[in-house]
């Protein structure tokens, strides 16, 4: 039974969905510099190289490589997008609060091309010779994702660990260039930089990001006094724009029993017990909690997927027992946590592993990966990946690149 798509696949669709969808040509003129910034990766993507090349063929492909640090920047293509005058109007947003799902997903779309734009242009300066300069616009996104409101709920929450990610592996690419004295500055910066927002919290206040005529407190209420097919209704009216075409059917059709199940037998104070109980699980935040949480998580899959949960007449969800509802609220939404208590893990690692990087420069080998592993268990070796000196995971996937292309 697939129950529903994971909570980290469309948190990224919120993320960066919609880069790549048709926008006007920038000829008429936009109203605020982040509209100028989202109209310029929108048109990036609509505009082709005069010929393909290995790693793509159009001007957002190219833009990636530049950002990151696999190709030299162009200094004409900077230029002509004006970069220079993007990335000073978009400074502001290091002293605005992250945004939230009330903001709307492009308000966080706009706040990821801000990193990305930042990290261009501290690679440019980097080439030009301006480390210092340089170094600092690269922190620029590890700046943002500190910010108030990082850890307000779960999508906020993964806005700041891609912005950490991105600022992370742009600085990474100079562990074995910079010199010394700058290599030592960016660790000093680093390590003064605030902490990063906490899954625990993140947990507990998700609940509180929605409108309030969607939190599961408010229906709860609610529902004690609609029919059995207005409650079906309101959920299926709910849930429909994150299950859209017929072929998401089913899947929209197991959801909302799930939700009818726990909405109909929980109560406000069971409910926020239930919450409370399941984001402890994760704090404080390691490995060995992750694995354990996920255990239960996969009991309780095994469970629903066992038992015969709702009766023949699918109007009417059956009466179950708080820990039922339990079990069937950790089948729900606990599959997505884990994967991102395994982001948020890992992030920790890498910017660790970057500072011993950075202080060690072309020195450092694989005895400073010595008995580590990732937030699932992978074991870490040096390798290469795209040209690059790469700490890579024992099945070969990149995890923290720490040299340039050659």
């Amino acid at each position: 039974m697939r129950l529903t798509p994971t909570l980290s696949g469309l948190l990224s669709f919120l993320l960066i969905g919609g880069m790549a969808e048709a926008f006007a040509a920038d000829s008429t003129p936009k109203q605020t510099i982040a509209e100028q910034a989202t109209a310029l990766m929108e048109t990036l993507e609509a505009r082709k190289l005069p010929q393909p090349k290995p790693f793509g063929d159009s001007e957002l492909d190219l833009f990636y490589v530049m950002m990151d640090g696999l190709t030299p920047v162009d200094v004409a293509f900077c230029n002509r997008i004006k970069l220079i005058e993007l990335t000073d109007g978009l400074l502001p947003l290091l002293v605005q609060p992250i945004p939230g799902m009330g903001e709307g997903p492009n308000q966080m779309k706009i706040n990821m091309i801000a990193c990305k734009l930042f990290v261009l242009r501290g690679h440019l300066l980097c080439q030009q010779g301006k480390i210092a300069e340089g170094r600092a616009w690269l922190l620029k996104p590890r700046h943002m994702a500190r910010r108030p409101g990082g850890d307000q709920s779960l999508i906020q929450l993964l806005t700041a660990i891609a912005m950490d990610a991105i600022g992370q592996q742009s600085a990474a690419r100079y562990a074995e260039t910079w010199g010394e004295l700058d290599r030592q500055a960016y660790v000093k910066s680093a390590e003064s930089l605030l902490p990063l927002g906490t899954l625990h919290t993140a947990m507990l206040l998700d609940g509180d990001a929605v409108p309030e005529k969607d939190r599961m407190r408010t229906m709860i209420v609610e529902f004690k006094s609609l029919t059995p097919a207005q409650q079906r209704d309101r959920l299926e009216k709910l849930l429909a724009p994150a299950f859209p075409g017929p072929e998401y059917r089913k899947e929209r059709e197991d959801i909302v029993n799930l939700y009818l199940d726990i909405i109909t037998n929980l109560t406000p104070e069971t409910y926020d017990a239930l919450v409370k109980g399941i984001s402890s699980e994760l704090d404080p935040l390691t490995a060995e909690r992750v694995q354990a949480f996920t255990s239960r998580n996969d009991e309780a899959v095994k469970q629903v997927q066992a038992e015969v949960t709702r009766p023949t007449d699918p109007a009417h969800p059956a009466e179950i027992s708080t820990q039922k509802a339990a079990t069937l609220y950790r089948v729900l939404v606990t599959p997505g946590l884990a994967g991102i208590a395994r982001q948020r893990l890992d992030l920790e690692l890498k910017a660790k592993l970057l500072s011993v990087a950075m202080q060690k420069g072309v020195s450092f080998d694989m005895m400073d990966l010595a008995n580590l592993t990732t937030a699932e268990g992978r074991a870490l070796r040096l390798g290469t990946h795209e040209g690059c000196k790469t700490i890579l995971t024992a099945d070969g996937k990149p995890f923290l690149a720490i040299g340039r292309t050659k």
